[in-house]
């Protein structure tokens, strides 16, 4: 785990009590929002207006959205205060540390709007009631409409206890099935390897069989690597992949309650075990096996037979000047599954938006928040091919043109009828437990203690963890 994100552990660590003063107190995650029949709340909410209509008091407001550079242009902006001169939208930048202490200190400038990784750090900001319940906006919106939404977005509901059901609190901007693999059919080639069919998956453990055949040193240099997992930062374990795998297993990383973490059974050995052997092998960068280039220079330039990555990535190869000429040298296929397993496509991500539960200005929040998720840029978002659009009716504006297009078109057709909802836990981050893992596990990757020693550590670390953070936000 980098200096970066050990610093942004402990600055939580600091600021989360302050945090929780911050909020209204624990109330099932439902955070200020009020019912279309409620009064203002003690955070100076109003009742939800008809969507896409603002308060009409004739005051002007600032809308604060903390949309990184490029996600919103300015010509969008002054779009859309054309249409609505009783709002100004201005985009900030705010990271995780930045925002906590704003939210901590009840900062004026707090962003109206956060942008998060939907599937993993929503259960975070749910459970601390610090996302508003957009349940009554979306129940009156002719944007978006409950049968036009595809079941990903479930990522972003709450239900006080668990994600994935119950009330609606946000919306993916984009989205991917972020467990399907890119593949480099000209090192596939060169390796004798056959060019799987993208109509069934492959297994985790063809996967490893594959990526060991492409992976090429040099003495002890590393020339071409068999796999990569970008949004892991290599091939060690992670959450993400360990929910994955074992889902297809019909197992989860954790308890049913959320209380604990589970190690000790055959599955999840087995998940960790998979894991370790690549680090080892090795078919990828980590700790053990470091690399200066990163993945999109090394798939780029035909270093990388392997990627672990979703539908994002196809928009990344089409603009990048040495792929988008020769796209028929790529493939994309479904996630695999682990052997004996089924099939489990889902997002890791799913980067979206919610209100900020403690915003003074809700309902002008809500038209900012139709208008870039579910309207025009939405859209235009879908025709450039970067993510998936969070409705059906959209996904057919996905580029379609060549025949790289199509192919990846077609997988994402398929991939939505196997789509799941993750089990995150909403008492364990995954920074927090990214940390754990990476303390626990790197002497393992170096022989220095046993996978058996390193789950009795791990189990330990997270339990207590979880249980203070459950004690912190009143959760039994």
């Amino acid at each position: 785990m980098s200096k970066k994100w050990l610093f942004q552990l402990t600055a939580l660590s600091l600021v989360l009590a302050l945090v929780l003063a911050g909020c209204s107190g624990n109330n099932g995650g439902k955070g200020n929002a009020a019912s279309p029949s409620s009064g203002a709340s003690d955070a100076g909410q109003t009742s939800p207006a008809a969507s896409s209509e603002d308060s009409g008091n004739g005051e002007k407001v600032t809308i604060r959205i903390n949309l990184a550079i490029g996600e919103i242009f300015d010509e969008q902006i002054a779009e859309f205060e054309a249409a609505h001169p009783n709002i100004h939208v201005e985009r900030v930048d705010s990271d995780f540390n930045k925002l906590m202490s704003q939210i901590a200190a009840k900062s004026e400038i707090t962003p109206d709007i956060f942008r998060l990784f939907g599937a993993s750090e929503f259960p975070f900001y749910a459970s601390r009631g610090l996302a508003l319940d957009l349940q009554p906006y979306f129940d009156k919106s002719e944007i978006f409409k409950q049968d036009d939404l595809l079941d990903a977005t479930n990522i972003f509901r709450w239900d006080g206890k668990v994600s994935g059901q119950g009330d609606i609190y946000g919306f993916p901007k984009d989205w991917a099935p972020d467990f399907n693999l890119f593949i480099n059919k000209k090192l596939f080639e060169e390796a004798g390897i056959p060019i799987p069919s993208d109509k069934q998956s492959l297994t985790w453990e063809q996967v490893m069989e594959y990526a060991k055949k492409l992976t090429k040193k040099n003495g002890e240099k590393v020339e071409q690597w068999g796999l990569y997992d970008p949004l892991g930062g290599g091939v060690a374990m992670n959450q993400d992949l360990m929910l994955a795998q074992l889902a297809s297993l019909g197992q989860s990383l954790y308890s049913a309650d959320n209380s604990s973490i589970v190690l000790d059974t055959p599955e999840a050995k087995k998940v960790m075990q998979y894991w370790i052997d690549a680090v080892q092998a090795p078919v990828g960068p980590s700790a053990l096996h470091t690399e200066a280039l990163n993945f999109i220079d090394l798939f780029s330039q035909d270093k990388l037979g392997m990627m672990i990555v979703g539908y994002w990535f196809s928009g990344m190869l089409r603009t990048n000047e040495l792929t988008k000429n020769h796209l028929d040298d790529f493939v994309m296929l479904p996630a695999p599954i682990m052997e004996g397993g089924k099939r489990v496509e889902a997002t890791r991500s799913g980067t979206g938006g919610i209100i900020y539960s403690g915003t003074k200005h809700p309902n002008e929040a809500w038209t900012v928040f139709e208008w870039f998720y579910g309207a025009k840029p939405a859209e235009d978002r879908a025709k450039g091919g970067w993510g998936v659009p969070g409705f059906k009716s959209r996904i057919e504006l996905l580029p379609q043109e060549t025949n790289f297009d199509k192919q990846t078109h077609s997988i994402i057709v398929d991939d939505l009828k196997n789509l799941t909802t993750l089990p995150y836990n909403p008492y364990m981050s995954a920074m927090s437990l990214g940390t754990i893992l990476d303390k626990y596990m790197t002497p393992v990757y170096f022989g220095k203690d046993t996978l058996d020693g390193a789950i009795e550590k791990v189990t330990k670390e997270v339990n207590i963890q979880i249980q203070e953070n459950k004690d912190i936000v009143g959760a039994k």
